[in-house]
């Protein structure tokens, strides 16, 4: 146990360790989806949102360098890695691609095994010392999800983070992302938005993801998202609203007089406080205030939670798998003296038998028989028989060879 936890701290002190001197180099590739399921100016922000990145990154050959692949029914390379060698012209090459001819399906699966055979090869500017990453910007579930899981999979030996990003009103119909997960690197790489608006505050998140060396800056004119409440008692969950202050008070009236009053506090940040009268007038009168406030990031989910739970489970597997093969191989060698002990008891028996069968004690032909159908031999007429084969052996010089 004590040597599990040793390897498994090696391992996490040696992926930081790789982490904190990650390159500034970063093979970045977007591939936008260009189907009839968004109009030509959400297209367009689609577009300014991909700029908007950019600008943001630092272009050069020691530095990021980007590619771009659009795809409906078939992909096509707008601009390779190596097209673009400054940030002027690569902000140019983006900013052709508006007013785009929306059609076709959406075969995500010949998209993403087009950047595989055509944006992450040497020949297009593919660095062999830079990390790599893919952003995938489409509007809903691919036209063969089997065949886009298994380009996905041999996607990943190629490139290292592959960013998936939902967006359009198709997003609220959870049908239509199910293959999302099979396509990023990660759960945390997923992004839903369902306002395509809104992906201008989804700029600052993505180019940090790209460059942790770029500093964070408000997009002008960006829209305030607004969202819709419905008052309930229930705790909301971490995905939901992350911190929450919630006041709730009651006032009833009847004719017994009672008090009561409770506070409860939950890790939410949860107050819930009732004070009631009971009469029996027939009056009733309630009151209540609710506010709510979230300030927290989805982001943040217990990842320590899930680290301390994979630890866990893989210490008692590694345990149980321990334990297993000990019992199996003690009995594997017990069964096995066992069965070669009673295997050669009853051949040396049988040799013996045939070799003089007019042995005393009712060893003759009629007992032969049932020696070799090889029954249990009873112990007190095994004991006088050994006795006898000793003392025939030391008159005659017999030697018996058992097979």
């Amino acid at each position: 146990m004590g040597q599990l936890l040793i390897i498994l701290c090696t391992t996490v002190c040696i992926l930081i360790l790789v982490t904190s001197t990650r390159s500034a180099k970063n093979d970045i590739s977007f591939l936008v989806d260009t189907t009839a399921d968004i109009s030509q100016d959400e297209f367009d922000q689609v577009i300014d949102f991909i700029y908007n990145i950019t600008s943001r990154l630092t272009i050069g050959p020691n530095d990021s360098m980007v590619a771009l692949v659009t795809f409906n029914t078939f992909p096509k390379t707008e601009f390779d890695l190596n097209d673009t060698s400054d940030k002027s012209s690569l902000l140019d090459a983006l900013t052709s691609i508006k007013n785009y001819s929306l059609t076709g399906s959406r075969t995500t699966n010949k998209a993403l095994e087009h950047i595989i055979d055509n944006i992450y090869v040497s020949s297009q500017g593919m660095r062999i010392d830079a990390q790599s990453s893919m952003i995938l910007i489409t509007y809903g579930l691919s036209q063969s999800p089997t065949q886009t899981q298994f380009a996905a999979f041999f996607l990943s030996s190629s490139v290292q983070d592959i960013y998936v990003l939902g967006v359009g009103s198709k997003m609220y119909d959870p049908t239509e992302r199910t293959d999302f997960q099979n396509i990023a690197s990660s759960t945390e790489n997923i992004f839903y938005i369902g306002e395509i608006p809104y992906l201008c505050h989804y700029i600052s998140n993505i180019t940090i993801k790209l460059d942790p060396s770029t500093t964070q800056s408000e997009v002008d004119g960006c829209p305030e998202m607004t969202t819709t409440s419905t008052t309930t008692t229930t705790i909301p969950t971490t995905t939901e609203i992350e911190t929450t202050e919630f006041t709730y008070s009651t006032e009833l009236t009847y004719s017994t007089e009672l008090t009561y009053s409770t506070e409860l506090t939950y890790s939410t940040e949860l107050t819930y406080s009732t004070e009631s009268t009971y009469s029996t007038v027939p009056t009733y009168s309630t009151e209540s205030t609710y506010s709510t406030e979230s300030t927290y990031s989805t982001e943040s989910l217990s990842k320590e939670q899930s680290s301390e739970s994979a630890i866990i489970i893989l210490s008692v597997i590694s345990v149980v798998l321990v334990l297993v093969t000990v019992i199996v191989g003690i009995l594997v060698i017990h069964y096995l003296s066992k069965y070669r002990k009673r295997k050669r008891r009853l051949e040396l028996i049988t040799v013996l038998a045939r070799e003089y069968p007019d042995m005393k004690n009712g060893l003759g032909p009629s007992r032969m028989k049932y020696i070799e159908t090889k029954h249990e031999y009873k112990n007190g007429h095994s004991n006088k028989f050994h006795t006898f084969l000793k003392l025939s052996m030391m008159n005659n010089g017999t030697k018996i060879v058992c097979r």
